[in-house]
């Protein structure tokens, strides 16, 4: 036999390692990426106001020292001077973009309230805010449409700016300032900061959805005084830099809207920094204290994964070739890239108690199963891990064939409905739950989608009698509040699947349809306002329906079959069709289970023998299989 690269007809690349599938790389470092050395700015400062994007950023004020008025325009390659404030002031911030922009409050050299906006050209004086405040946080992408919060004298309060009057928001749950912020006026996130008493640095990130702030998960180091992506969505973002307790640092973390991830420091540590950018995939960093002040311009450039984007297409340049030779292994591999999404279950942690009909929110590794039944209703709490679960605070009401919502993390989320049938909904705030608003209808088999704050509830049952026992179509939506009703599912039925990330863009999946006296595999889409029958389902069923991901990228797994056929089936939906993929290792119905489309999981239901399960199982999915050839 000859050399293998003297096999004719085949380009054979040689290889010392296999190309990492997507999954695995996603869970190594999600989102890679190094900071470069750009263009400095011409005046060095910290404590300045910043605003825009990555490739127009505005630079304003701050401590030179003296106090200064200067601005500065970023273009994406260098720094002009532009057109003066006419109050000089330090340690504050802005709203908008380079365009359109308003800053408030700060030192001048004492707290003041002065407003001004910025129209692209020059600083005008408008209404000032109502309270004198310096180092206060700021969210907007316009100067019509701002959110200012905290501040110092500390205060929890905030305030909504139209472009002429400011109105009351909803209160921080924690005061503070010489925070960052990244988001818009309704939907944005507050970080870090300084708050009284020791330790003075806070972790804490807060979430804003026009009236009200959650608690959401903290970063993984307390800090004040740091930089962020201003322009980000409030689900995609980086934090840099910023004073921990003892000194300036150079920390970077990475949100993608569940969890925050160390990535690659800046090269230069630093406070009281200046931050711009569109997501957690571009950000400009710029002046600050070192302690000495900096003129240091830094730009993030992005390496890793982008979830949002086809798995296959990010790891193209990874695949050199088809077939190629692994010169470490000694083996001739192919890569099979082709067809549908790839992936398999593997075994994850036990329940300490086995249960069917319960619900969930949060991740695969980071998750909270509430509820179900065991030989009766209960009230148990189980909090995941990734690998194994821990009993915690129980719910209020014992029940079963409730729904959850809570996307992304164990701090904040919501249950409601249940058997027997109730409108009960708890809140849970990280450590324990508290009775808020019940339901308008009374269900159970009820499902749902979004957050503590913004969930969507739909379908479930009441008690009823043949032939019509009491399915519904009933929607409802919440706002951190109360309950009220939206326009209604196409087909009445219970147990379906919720899945979805934001109560504005969901599916209901599958359920049983009473009056057809069948499982269904229909499949409904939410667009905030009305729903749209999309691809069925190839395998109809019911009840404990696993689900994760969005309205357009989803995976779900396992439910029931009449007459209570316990299935392994999975599915996963591209946003045009579902397509079979890999089984669960055990079937069953009635388990919790949430995540994304390409890292869910499943955890307890009943299976074979009316046995209560105890198991739970991840799902990973992969943009491509490497396959060994047997050569002769």
């Amino acid at each position: 036999m000859s050399e293998y690269k003297g096999i004719k007809g085949f380009q054979v690349q040689t290889r010392t390692e296999d190309p990492t599938p997507y999954a695995q790389a996603l869970a190594d470092n999600p989102y890679a990426g190094t900071w470069s050395s750009v263009a400095n700015m011409n005046t060095a400062s910290d404590n300045l106001a910043s605003m825009g994007t990555t490739t127009a950023a505005l630079a304003s004020g701050g401590n030179a020292p003296p106090i200064t008025n200067k601005s500065e325009e970023w273009d994406g390659s260098s720094w002009t001077e532009g057109n003066n404030l006419n109050t000089a002031r330090s340690h504050f911030h802005g709203a908008g973009v380079q365009t359109s922009a308003i800053v408030v409050g700060g030192e001048a050299p004492s707290v003041t309230n002065a407003a001004e906006e910025y129209d692209g050209t020059s600083y005008t004086t408008v209404t000032a805010y109502p309270t004198s405040k310096a180092s206060i946080g700021a969210l907007g992408a316009t100067n019509t449409a701002a959110l200012f919060f905290g501040g110092s004298p500390i205060t929890t309060e905030s305030f909504e700016y139209d472009g002429t009057n400011y109105t009351e928001g909803g209160d921080l749950n924690t005061g503070r300032h010489d925070l960052s912020a990244t988001g818009t006026q309704t939907a944005g996130i507050a970080i870090g900061g300084q708050v009284p008493g020791s330790p003075s640095k806070t972790d804490a990130v807060e979430q804003y959805n026009g009236s009200s702030w959650t608690e959401i998960a903290e970063i993984n180091t307390a800090r004040n005084g740091t930089g962020a992506s201003h322009q980000s969505s409030y689900t995609s973002a980086l934090v840099f830099g910023g004073s921990s307790p003892t000194a300036a640092v150079a920390l970077t973390e990475s949100w993608d809207g569940s969890s925050w991830t160390e990535v690659a420091d800046l090269a230069t540590a630093r406070y009281d920094v200046g931050g711009s950018g569109n997501s957690n995939s571009s950000a400009l960093a710029f002046a600050g204290g070192t302690p000495s002040r900096t003129t240091a311009t830094e730009e993030w450039a992005f390496s890793g994964l982008d979830p949002s984007s086809t798995p296959a297409a990010d790891y193209a340049d990874a695949i050199t070739g088809d077939f190629y030779y692994n010169s470490t292994t000694g083996q001739f591999k192919t890569v099979n890239t082709g067809g549908a999404p790839l992936g398999a279950w593997s075994s994850g942690g036990s329940l300490n108690t086995g249960r069917v009909q319960l619900n969930s929110f949060g991740t695969q590794t980071a998750a909270i199963i509430a509820a179900g039944y065991t030989n009766t209703s209960t009230n148990l709490v189980e909090q995941y891990n990734g690998s194994s679960w821990t009993e915690i605070a129980e719910i209020n009401t014992a029940r079963s064939n409730e729904a959850g919502t809570g996307s992304g993390t164990t701090t904040a989320g919501l249950i409601y409905g249940g058997n027997p049938a109730t409108g009960a909904t708890e809140s849970w705030n990280g450590s324990a739950w508290t009775e808020v608003n019940d339901l308008n209808g009374a269900r159970y088999s009820v499902s749902g989608v979004g957050t503590q704050t913004a969930s969507l509830a739909f379908g479930g049952r009441n008690p009823g009698t043949s032939p019509n026992p009491g399915d519904k179509d009933l929607v409802e939506s919440w706002n951190g509040s109360s309950w009220t009703e939206v326009a209604e599912l196409n087909t009445k039925r219970g147990g379906s699947g919720g899945v979805g990330q934001v109560y504005t863009a969901a599916l209901c999946v599958g359920g049983y349809d009473h009056a057809a006296t069948a499982s269904s595999a229909k499949n409904e889409e939410w667009n905030g306002s009305a729903w749209t029958e999309l691809g069925d389902l190839n395998t109809a069923r019911h009840n404990g329906l696993t689900r994760g991901g969005t309205s357009t990228d989803a995976i779900v797994a396992q439910g029931a079959t009449p007459p209570n056929s316990y299935t392994t089936l999975t599915e996963s939906w591209n946003g045009t069709a579902w397509t079979e993929q890999a089984d669960l290792a055990t079937g069953g119905y009635g388990g919790g289970g949430q995540g994304s489309a390409s890292a869910t999981f499943v955890a307890g239901g009943e299976g074979s023998g009316s046995t209560n399960l105890t198991r739970s199982e991840h799902w990973n999915a992969a943009d491509f299989e490497i396959k060994t050839v047997t050569t002769s």
